[in-house]
This record gives C-alpha cells, structure tokens and sequence, in this order.
C-alpha cells in the first residue's frame, strides 16, 4: 500500500477534531478576496519531531475526506511533510464557481497532522493519534455592505416573546462571540454563533429581557475581539 494510501486510511479511521494541534496556522481565517489569483496560508511545525500533513477544502462537511470533500478551490500542496521546527505555505487558488456578488461565501480548510511512527515497534501495538484542525476561508467580492469592523452598525436585534434575535444585515460573515442580554434585571451571556449574510440567529430565554439592548462582541479578520451595543426592538 503506498504512503498517501495508508495515510488517507488513518485520516478515515482516527482523524479527530483538535485545538492543541501543535502544527498551526497563522491567523484565525484565510480571506480570499475574488479578485485574488491566489492566497497563500502559512503554517509552523512546533514539534520536535517532523509531521507528515493532509490539507484540503470542503463546504461545510464537518466529515469530509480528501476523497469526498467538494469546494471551487486547488490547493498545494494536498500532502507534504514538516521537519521540526520548520514551515510551509500552503497556497489556495479559486477554480470558478456560480457564487454569490452581494455576500461572503464561506468554505473550510482542513489540515490532518499525522505523527511518526517510532521504529522498532510493532505496527498493531501503536495507537496513531492524528489532529484534525478546521480553519473558515471567506471567498470574498469587492463592495461588499458593512465592514467586518463595524457588525455593530448592520447587525439588528429583536424580542419576541423569551426569544432573542440577531439578523445579519451585512454582507460579512457575523462572527458572533458572545451576546450579553438583561433579564430579569440580571446580565445573561448568550453562546456565540457564525451568522451569515442576510441571516437571522435565534436564542431562547428563560423571560422577556428587561433591557432596552444587548451588547455584542464578535471577532474580525485579524481576530480581535471587537464589542458594540444594539438597540433591542420589543
């Protein structure tokens, strides 16, 4: 069996979702501006032992393989080995799709850290522990409305009943934080949420709020973590 064989059956059999992957990506997001011939994403091998790497693109599939996954985008290298202590660029080029004009677009990178096998040891008494990261790529047109800076200016919050709403009027991606709202005279932190352009968010409440707004922290492209308050419509 080759190597990109095996490697791919691992990825299918132990891949798992982790924060503590110790071969990282710069930044919090990759931007794709739709005008770009290419984006370059880089990543960095903290281990000191090399790591053999999987990358690919999906669409939303948390499950997806490189096999399965679907997304308008080639990307290089699709496997690749880091040295200890090493780099290595990554670059994304958009192939062409029927995507929206008016609004972000948003896909997923995946990159699949595995380990080296030690030597000497038997195959079947090693557990290969692989990580798994998953990073968003916003696909993104020029002139869009709003600014991911400014969410608190085009983001609109409702009451109706114990439900507290958040409607996304930018063409921006609204990655939600957290939403502090009052109730019953006391501050309640509400679970962030990705809000796409246009959409509506949703969170039920023990009683009507009390307040006359919410406060809402979101993060932005450079991943600061940016606060605004929201008039609340009763």
């Amino acid at each position: 069996m080759s190597l990109g064989r095996s490697l791919l059956t691992f990825a299918l059999l132990g891949a798992c979702l982790s924060s503590q992957a110790s071969v990282v990506m710069t930044g919090n997001r990759v931007v794709y501006p739709a005008d770009a011939k290419q984006v370059s994403v880089q990543l960095t091998n903290r281990d000191d032992f090399p790591n053999v790497m999987q990358a690919w693109l999906d669409s939303g599939d948390t499950q997806s393989t490189p096999q399965t996954a679907r997304a308008p985008f080639v990307l290089t290298p699709p496997m690749f080995r880091m040295a200890a202590h090493s780099g290595q660029t990554l670059r994304l080029q958009f192939t062409g799709a029927d995507l929206p004009q008016d609004k972000e677009s948003v896909f997923w990178l995946n990159t699949l850290q595995i380990p080296p096998v030690a030597k000497g040891s038997e195959a079947s008494n090693q557990m290969i522990v692989m990580l798994r990261s998953r990073m968003k790529v916003f696909w993104r047109p020029a002139g869009l409305q709003g600014s991911p800076d400014t969410l608190d200016k085009t983001t609109i919050a409702s009451v109706s009943g114990h439900q507290l709403s958040l409607t996304n009027n930018s063409g921006y991606f609204a990655s939600i934080a957290h939403v502090v709202v009052t109730v019953a005279n006391k501050p309640v932190r509400l679970s962030g949420e990705m809000i796409a352009p246009g959409a509506t968010k949703s969170w039920p409440l023990a009683s009507t709020p009390s307040g006359d707004s919410v406060k809402m922290t979101w993060i932005n492209d450079q991943g600061a973590y940016l606060s605004g308050t929201l008039p609340l419509k009763h």
